[in-house]
């Protein structure tokens, strides 16, 4: 009943700040990266809205000094805020709900506020897209007003451009005449240490890259040996295999030598689901045992610090180009450090992951070669490491942070994107039947601009005809 006597904008981005309030972020990449995702997104919207412009306050800025508040160790300045926003809502339609309110915001759960916090963008981009209705109403009254402006003032306004590049080229002539010597040689200088920087940087960039391709390359042979179903080494469990072939939308069925190699590639996809599902519960989780537990704190760290640099960056003024890129590189250098060293054999969550990816195995193929079945534990144990150092630590050495997608059945074929058994000629013909290996890269939603680091391994099938 609450949630739906909010009327206006402003409620729903107070709401979205006391959602967050109950959320743990610091400690969090995870949740770090959600807050600052959503966050800046909403304050995109804000902007388009112009409400700041109808109200005194200024949401944007509330937005933004909310989400850096949430980094930083002394608290006071987040419970003020959050005090303030409280008194808001208590003014329009919650003036005598508040203490429920929160309440049973602190009871949901993680899913249940993820959910609320999605409901609560729904609405406000309901409220922009309305908005971009009446702006082009309002411009198409204008229209006819603005152009008869422009012609009154097109002389004015050109002949003072005219004016005012005659006085920067007088400006110009003297400033060269003055200090030509001097300004040469410091641009000598300046020049030599920028390209001396750029020369390094790039080097970086080039290795970073060539050696997630190379870990890429190594991870999807591995993940084909790991999840072979095929051969007398091998026996699928029917039953179990039919079961995840249809839950993933798959025409094919055991036993068939199509069926296997579909239900290989599948496997490949679960095996890196499951891993990632694992590392995001180390990452957000906690652990007495203080070594167990450095990988996170490394990275839970250098978020908060790329946080807070970002946050410097903002609210102190200047022209220099270190702090710009400093999160850039700090961001590059500790991940980087993390892909060569962290994680050894021994490690708990490496150790029970591969436990786990084995028995999860196990459930639809068996292994009847005993001398295969013993290599199994080593695989594991490597794919696992593998993952990791590909999804979470080498997609954040890159300049710009690449992700993947996993295509599914059912879906049209994009060459840009995938690779697999088909032409140039046939593809619109076919449609996935599943994917095994996402696709990496930078996904600009222009093909023409996307960079691709590897393209997705699909086995595709004939379309349905309609």
């Amino acid at each position: 009943m609450w949630f739906a006597s909010l009327e206006t904008v402003e409620n729903y981005i107070c709401l979205f700040i006391l959602v967050w309030d109950v959320i743990p972020v610091r400690n969090s990449a995870t949740y770090s990266k959600e807050l600052r995702e959503e966050t800046d997104n909403l304050i995109q919207i804000i902007k388009e809205l112009n409400i700041s412009k109808e109200n005194d306050k200024n949401y944007s800025k509330i937005l933004d000094d909310y989400k850096g508040y949430r980094f930083l160790s002394s608290q006071t300045f987040r419970q003020n805020l959050v005090h303030n926003v409280w008194k808001e809502l208590e003014n329009h339609g919650l003036k005598n709900n508040s203490y429920a309110v929160s309440e049973q915001l602190s009871r949901c759960s993680i899913f249940q506020k993820k959910e609320l916090r999605a409901m609560i963008l729904s609405r406000i981009k309901s409220f922009q897209s309305f908005s971009r209705k009446i702006k082009e109403v309002k411009e198409l009254q204008q229209a006819p007003l603005n152009n008869k402006m422009k012609d009154e003032n097109q002389e004015i306004i050109l002949s003072e451009n005219e004016s005012l590049e005659n006085q920067i080229v007088d400006l110009a002539d003297n400033k060269l005449q003055i200090g030509n010597s001097a300004i040469l040689k410091d641009e000598s200088r300046d020049t030599q240490e920028l390209e001396k920087r750029e020369n390094e940087n790039l080097k970086t960039q080039s290795h970073n890259t060539k050696k997630l391709i190379q870990d890429i390359t190594d991870l999807q042979d591995m993940l084909t040996d790991f999840t072979m179903v095929q051969g007398s080494d091998y026996k699928i469990n029917n039953n179990e295999a039919n079961s995840l072939l249809r839950a993933f939308k798959c025409e094919v069925n055991c036993p068939s030598s199509r069926a296997s190699l579909v239900l290989g590639f599948l496997l490949q996809r679960i095996t890196i689901a499951k891993i990632i599902v694992e590392v995001e519960k180390y990452l957000n989780g906690f652990s007495e045992n203080q070594k167990m537990a450095l990988e996170r704190d490394i990275v839970n760290t250098t978020e908060t610090l790329i946080n807070q640099i970002i946050l410097f960056e903002k609210n102190w003024k200047g022209e220099d180009d270190t702090t710009k890129i400093t999160p850039i590189k700090i961001r590059q250098n500790v991940y980087s450090a993390l892909s060569y060293r962290s994680f050894p054999i021994d490690h708990s969550l490496i150790k029970s992951t591969a436990s786990k990816l084995l028995h999860k195995m196990n459930k639809y193929r068996q292994i009847v070669d005993e001398e295969t079945k013993s290599e199994m534990d080593d695989q594991a144990i490597q794919i696992t490491r593998k993952v990791i150092d590909v999804f979470y630590f080498g997609f954040k050495t890159q300049a710009s942070v690449p992700t993947y997608k996993f295509f599914d059945a059912g879906q049209a074929l994009e060459p840009h994107l995938m690779k697999g058994a088909f032409g140039n000629d046939e593809f619109k013909k076919l449609e996935v039947e599943v994917c095994g290996f996402p696709c990496i890269g930078i996904f600009t939603g222009d093909k023409l601009s996307d960079r691709i680091f590897m393209k997705a391994q699909i086995i595709s099938r004939s379309k349905r005809s309609s």
